[in-house]
C-alpha cells in the first residue's frame, strides 16, 4: 500500500489525515474570523467557535443553488464544521469507527468509502432540499462509516448487523431531535452509500490484486479534497454573501442606534 502503509505504525494513516483536514479546515476559519471566533456566535454550547456563514461558504459549505456551478461543493462540504463542538464529536467518532475499520478494509479503500459516502450524503441533500440546501459536516461520510460496518456484518451472515442498525437508527433519531440544523438527508444518503459500498468491499475477490489501483484513486481523491476547498476560497460566491452580512449587520446597528 506504499505511502499509506508507511505512514503510521498503528496502521490508521487515512483516518489520521481525514481528522488531520478537518483541523485544517477547521482552523482556516478560525484564522478568517478571527478573535470573534473564539467566543461564538450565540449562546448556545454549539455556538462556542462557530463561524459566519459566508466564512464556512469560503472554505466549501454547500449550497444547493449553486451547485450547477460549483458541483465540488458536495466534497469540501464533508471537511468544513460549523463549531468546535460540531467538529469535536464527528472527529471523536471518526477515530473509534477508523480503529476498527480502517485495519478490516485497509487504508486506502477506508478512505474511498469515506470521501464517496460523504459527497452521496451530500448529494442527497441538494435532491432533497434544492435551492435551500445549506450545510457542512463530517457526519453523513461517518454514517456511511457505520453503513459499511453493516455491510460487512450482512455479507459475513453476522445477525450482529441489526443490532447495529437499530442502536445507531435511535442514535440518529437522538441527534435529530436535540441537535438544532442536523442533516437527515446527508445522514441516511451516507448510511446507505456506505451499506452498498461495505457489501462490495467485502464481496471484493484478492483485493491485494487492485492495491495500486486503489491506493492510485484514494491518493486523487485526496487531491480533489485539497482542490474544492481551494476553488470555494477563489470562488466569488462567499464575497457576495459576506456583502450581504454586512449590509445586514449595518442595518442592525441602525436599529439599536435609533432605538436607544
Amino acid at each position: 500500500m506504499g505511502v499509506f502503509t508507511d505512514f503510521s505504525a498503528d496502521g490508521l494513516p487515512a483516518t489520521k489525515v481525514l481528522v488531520g483536514l478537518c483541523v485544517v479546515v477547521y482552523a482556516l476559519c478560525m484564522v478568517s474570523d478571527g478573535p470573534a471566533a473564539l467566543f461564538g456566535r450565540g449562546h448556545s454550547l454549539m455556538a462556542i467557535g462557530s463561524f459566519r456563514g459566508s466564512t464556512s461558504v469560503r472554505v466549501g459549505a454547500l449550497l444547493g443553488q449553486f451547485i450547477d456551478h460549483e458541483p465540488w461543493r458536495v466534497l469540501s462540504a464533508v471537511f468544513v464544521h460549523a463549531s468546535l463542538l460540531h467538529l469535536g464529536m464527528n472527529m471523536l467518532s471518526l477515530v473509534r469507527l477508523g480503529s476498527t475499520m480502517e485495519p478490516h478494509f485497509r487504508s486506502a479503500r477506508f478512505l474511498l468509502l469515506y470521501l464517496l459516502s460523504g459527497a452521496f450524503g451530500f448529494a442527497c441533500t441538494v435532491w432533497t432540499r434544492g435551492d435551500m440546501a445549506f450545510s457542512v459536516g463530517a457526519s453523513g461520510a461517518i454514517f456511511g462509516l457505520l453503513g459499511a460496518f453493516i455491510g460487512a456484518l450482512i455479507v459475513r451472515r453476522n445477525p450482529g448487523w441489526q443490532n447495529v442498525f437499530f442502536s445507531n437508527l435511535i442514535m440518529a433519531g437522538a441527534l435529530a431531535f436535540f441537535l438544532p440544523n442536523v442533516d437527515n438527508s446527508a445522514h441516511a444518503g451516507g448510511f446507505v452509500a456506505g451499506v452498498v459500498l461495505g457489501i462490495l468491499l467485502e464481496l471484493e475477490r484478492q483485493p491485494r490484486k487492485r492495491d495500486r489501483l486503489v491506493t492510485a484513486l484514494a491518493l486523487l481523491g485526496l487531491v480533489a479534497v485539497v482542490a474544492s476547498v481551494i476553488l470555494s476560497a477563489r470562488s466569488p460566491v462567499w464575497k457576495a454573501y459576506r456583502a450581504l452580512e454586512q449590509e445586514r449587520d449595518e442595518r442592525a446597528e441602525r436599529s439599536r442606534l435609533d432605538s436607544e
